[in-house]
């Protein structure tokens, strides 16, 4: 009887902790909760005001309220992400408490057990016959053979539940790892948000200085970036011209679904091949290499499929404006590569590894881009090259090096999503 209070007790004491402990956590998880839910809340409002924004008139007045729009919104992202810090590190704090609260639970009911096996020892020691002729009475005979088979059941019993409980401790330090590697990616993101904001605001003042905050001066360096595009263009196209076509017979056929979308949320605002901005006169009517999707500055963009990165770069280094800006360039392995262009802030390097699914950086609205969004672009990889282009005239283009391909080497990212 002393022994099975004992063994209740070493049950009910560590639960007792475990769920006082809980409770605490609990309310602090659930008020954090509702306050990411708010942020959330303001975060989508923002990103409406933004797009409203974006679609108006290009304008200095426009863009400083665009800008001022994301720095509202990357801050509340900020919050969103430090009360997700708190969350995972209160759930870490929960799961350490768990584990120690087990593993005593272990080491306690290791002991008991050792101490039945000990008893069950002894009692084996003599024969079914010696006790028997030990006992003065025939009840006495039975119960003490009825006591040795419930200790051997209890054995057994205690042995199964020390088994499931060394399961679950098996189980709770895992939870506690995935827990602290996405606490390691929460604080990452944190300080993505904050080098953004600061980005932003550099931004806003380079944008104020430039123009001495007059919107004649801005339609003038408006003015100068679509020449510098539309030269930039034109090399381009000229070199393009030159590279011979490729072989895309043996590229993964369209509707296989071979690539997912990289952002989470997807709203197409310019298509491949011959748009209507196209057909106004964009991309010296070579029609547009891509897909442009919505994204506000700071959004997460993901690799569409695994592979390896090619390369990354900023052509805003040299011919600000004129290019893609900041971009990554994937080869998926399987004939086709894919381009992430106009990126706020790259997150992987030439060389590294990446799954689908992985973030690879954040849209922006670096290089040539009316507006924040993200370029997302397919290529043979065959085709496609990493150089820094030579004009007409056998000298180095200003832009440093970037994808190029020949004319049937960009492809429409929708056959393959």
């Amino acid at each position: 009887m002393r022994e099975r209070f004992l063994i209740a007790s070493f049950l009910i004491i560590p639960f007792l902790v475990s769920f006082v402990n809980a409770q605490g956590l609990g309310v602090q998880i659930s008020d954090t909760q509702t306050k990411i839910k708010q942020l959330e809340s303001e975060i989508a409002s923002t990103e409406k005001e933004l797009v409203k924004t974006e679609r108006e008139k290009n304008t200095l007045s426009n863009n400083i309220k665009s800008l001022d729009l994301t720095k509202k919104k990357l801050e509340a992202e900020t919050k969103v992400t430090e009360n997700k810090v708190t969350i995972t590190s209160n759930s870490i704090d929960d799961l350490a408490d768990q584990i120690g609260a087990h593993t005593n639970e272990i080491s306690k009911r290791t002991e008991s057990i050792a101490g039945m096996i000990r008893n069950l020892q002894g009692a084996l020691d003599a024969t079914p016959i010696e006790i028997i002729l030990s006992s003065d009475t025939i009840s006495g005979k039975l119960d003490r053979m009825y006591s040795l088979t419930r200790l051997q059941d209890r054995v057994r019993a205690d042995l199964e539940q020390l088994k499931l409980e060394r399961t679950e401790l098996s189980y709770n330090k895992k939870d506690l790892e995935e827990a602290r590697q996405e606490l390691l990616a929460l604080k990452d993101q944190l300080s993505d948000k904050h080098r953004l904001t600061l980005d932003n605001i550099s931004t806003k003042n380079k944008l104020l200085s430039d123009t001495k905050n007059k919107e004649a001066n801005y339609k003038i360096q408006l003015e100068q970036k679509i020449i510098q595009k539309e030269q930039f263009e034109a090399e381009l196209r000229a070199y393009e011209e030159k590279l011979k076509g490729i072989d895309i017979s043996k590229l993964p056929t369209g509707g296989s679904g071979v690539l997912s979308w990289p952002l989470k949320n997807v709203t197409i605002t310019q298509y491949f091949g011959n748009t209507e901005f196209a057909k106004a006169g964009a991309y010296k009517g070579s029609g547009h290499n891509g897909i442009d999707l919505r994204a506000s500055v700071g959004t997460a963009v993901y690799s569409a499929g695994g592979g390896r990165v090619t390369s990354t770069g900023n052509t805003d280094l040299g011919c600000p404006g004129g290019s893609y800006g900041r971009w990554v360039l994937i080869d998926h392995s399987n004939g086709l590569s894919t381009i992430y262009a106009h990126l706020s802030l790259q997150k992987v390097d030439s060389g590294a590894i990446v799954e689908r699914g992985n973030l690879i950086g954040y849209s922006g609205n670096s290089g040539y881009s009316t507006g924040p969004h993200l370029h997302f672009g397919v290529y043979a990889t065959e085709g496609v090259k990493v150089i820094r282009l030579i004009k007409a005239d056998g000298t180095l283009g200003k832009c440093p090096e970037m994808p190029v391909s020949p004319l049937n080497g960009y492809l429409n990212p929708l056959l393959y999503l």
